[in-house]
């Protein structure tokens, strides 16, 4: 039977069967499933029943709903996803288990996938706010810079030595 645990340190040991096809969440008392917390909105969000598993929606919600630390609308969810309503999270607990990927076995060879060889996903996108990381560019103007200011340091305690005694 699909389930939510809490993971919250402020809401510990909580669990909630799922048991209907669709259960309000929020925070007063006609919600199917309550959570009295600031966070939390009086009408957050309903989980509704799909096959076997359950399809979070969030009903704009003043602090959000996410799955897996992304904010959505609207999400079906999976065994062991993470589910987060406002700031309190919960691990969903799905009526069919996910798959686990299988380990290769001891000895066996490994083949790399074809177009992966650089080891940048075709895919991958660059968020990091320091441009240009990874160019091959000459530090040349850093050890000038240095030298410069070592120099200046230099001359600055040579003129104090002379001039202030």
């Amino acid at each position: 039977m699909p389930r939510i645990v809490s993971e919250s340190k402020e809401i510990p040991q909580l669990t909630i069967e799922l048991v209907g096809p669709r259960m309000a969440v929020g925070r007063i008392d006609e919600n199917d499933v309550q959570i009295i917390h600031g966070s939390i909105s009086s009408r957050h969000a309903e989980l509704v029943l799909e096959g076997g598993e359950y399809r979070v929606r969030d009903l704009e919600s003043t602090n959000g709903t996410r799955v897996n630390d992304e904010k959505i609308t609207e999400s079906l969810l999976q065994d062991r996803d993470r589910l987060q309503f406002g700031q309190i999270p919960f691990r969903y607990e799905g009526a069919v288990a996910r798959a686990a990927l299988a380990l290769p076995q001891a000895g066996a060879t490994f083949q790399m996938e074809q177009g992966v060889d650089e080891g940048i996903p075709e895919n991958f996108r660059n968020l990091s706010p320091i441009k240009g990381k990874g160019q091959s560019g000459s530090p040349t103007w850093i050890l000038g810079v240095g030298g410069l200011v070592a120099l200046l340091g230099l001359g600055f305690y040579v003129f104090r030595m002379l001039f202030t005694s």
